[in-house]
């Protein structure tokens, strides 16, 4: 057995993949996609496992390899719908699952409409970017029109575009979930530290087990089914006024470092087992 892995910044996770692959005898082909080009139509193995942290590299390794009948896990067409939080949101939206308010603001004019209209504090972000880049919580009309100035200055038409979302009260925690081949593997709980109110551990969250209940279950193997995805990890906001739980991001190649260090999971053995079992069909 073959698997092609195809990656452009190698991490632990994908160290850890490789052993796993290797120690049930898979063989392992590494393919970094800034060092070697791509052939369209071609590909090394029958699956092709994309690890790529650029969005866009990462949708276009995809495509070209499906182009030669390999199964990319994860395909472009999941890839495309977790890399734009618009077209996540809006996916989910119309399967059901409960997601926060959000509106979409293309340009200044509608920007000014949106503040009025959207209860204060709320969330900013664009539609594509990880870690908590460029997301902001917006509580006044100066930090607003700041927001806007400096993306507006940005040459990509999605990073000037807004996601305006309403802020949900989490106690500056979320749920972290991560779910291969349609189960719930397990899940944490982020919590951000100090004065930043983002969780992300990118940003220095802590992360912490929790029982995976039905809720979870459910929203995260309605996400998968959603995405089509084989190997996705969920982030899930809990009112803590209301208990209620939403669905904020969906993450097509997803790191999970904190996630085994905070479980004691093996995510990439895990995986590895799922894609073999992949193979053998």
């Amino acid at each position: 057995m073959q698997v092609e892995l195809l990656y452009d910044m190698p991490r632990l996770e994908e160290k850890l993949m490789i052993e796993s692959f290797r120690s049930r005898g898979v063989e392992v082909n590494l393919t970094n996609v800034n060092t070697k080009p791509l052939l369209i139509g071609e590909a090394s193995s029958e699956v092709a496992l994309i690890r790529v942290v650029s969005m866009m590299k990462a949708l276009y390794s995809a495509a070209v390899r499906e182009a030669a009948g390999a199964r990319a896990i994860n395909s472009s067409s999941t890839l495309m719908l977790c890399g734009d939080k618009i077209l996540t949101l809006s996916r989910l939206k119309a399967r059901g699952l409960r997601v926060p308010r959000s509106m979409v603001v293309m340009d200044v004019e509608s920007a000014e409409l949106a503040y009025r209209q959207f209860p204060k504090p709320f969330v900013d972000k664009p539609p594509i970017g990880s870690w908590g880049r460029l997301v902001t919580l917006v509580r006044d009309v100066a930090t607003w029109r700041s927001v806007l100035e400096h993306r507006q200055m940005m040459q990509s038409q999605q990073l000037r575009t807004h996601i305006v979302q309403e802020y949900i009260e989490s106690g500056g925690r979320d749920i972290r979930a991560i779910i291969i081949g349609g189960e719930v593997i397990g899940a944490v709980v982020r919590k951000s530290v100090g004065d930043e109110w983002r969780s992300n551990v990118a940003l220095g969250g802590k992360t912490e087990p929790i029982k995976v209940n039905g809720d979870i279950v459910e929203i995260g193997v309605k996400a998968a089914e959603t995405v089509g995805g084989d190997f996705i990890s969920i982030d899930i906001l809990e009112d803590g006024k209301r208990g209620r739980l939403y669905l904020n991001e969906v993450n097509g190649v997803p790191e999970f470092k904190g996630f085994m260090e905070a479980t004691g999971i093996n995510v990439a053995d895990m995986l590895a087992k799922y894609v073999i079992s992949v193979m053998r069909r």
